[in-house]
């Protein structure tokens, strides 16, 4: 009986692997057109939007419509200084699905020139909703067909350039680049 569990145990996991084989062959081939060919760099330029420009992942489209910077938000009563700065992105996020989607941060991140990944800021986006009786846009529910408008706060260092808004449609989604101009 034991024998039998066993290799039940090692089809079972050969089966998974193999599946798990299969299907990274299907998401790698539909991504190669990039690397190939003399103008890659033209097309990835062209793949990436800009500020008012709307992008799509899965069933959520993604659309920056503002970006300011600010040193400390709040108010007198909930005010955080910013490690760096502020920035203060604001979006315009659409439920293109025909059942509703919940907004959570591992969705949207912030990338700059020199490869460093940030987060949004728990304690500016804070500061900012309290002082403003907002709230929060993360574990927002999109119902299908309709938007909802937010901001999304990141703390990063001054000197920080070639920003760039990484926006995804789900846990597994691909992702869609927006270049903040900065």
């Amino acid at each position: 009986m034991k024998k039998i569990l066993k290799w039940g145990g090692i089809i079972f996991v050969v089966l998974i692997v193999i599946g798990a084989i299969g299907s990274m062959g299907k998401s790698g081939s539909s991504t190669s057109t990039s690397q190939s060919g003399t103008g890659s760099k033209q097309e990835e330029a062209k793949l990436i939007a800009k500020v008012g420009e709307t992008v799509q992942d899965g069933d959520i489209a993604f659309t920056v419509t503002d970006v300011t910077t600010v040193t400390s938000l709040g108010n007198q009563f909930t005010k955080k200084d910013a490690q760096g700065l502020f920035y203060v992105i604001s979006l315009k996020i659409e439920n293109k699905a025909k059942e509703t989607k919940t907004i959570d941060s591992s969705m949207i991140t912030l990338t700059d020139s020199q490869g460093r990944t940030f987060d949004r800021s728990i304690d500016g986006q804070t500061a900012k909703g309290m002082a403003q009786g907002k709230v929060d846009l993360f574990l927002q529910q999109v119902q299908p067909g309709l938007n909802v408008n937010g901001d999304i706060v990141f703390d990063i260092p001054k000197d920080a350039t070639g920003l760039k808004l990484l926006v995804k449609g789900g846990y597994f989604g691909k992702g869609q680049q927006i270049d903040l101009g900065k």
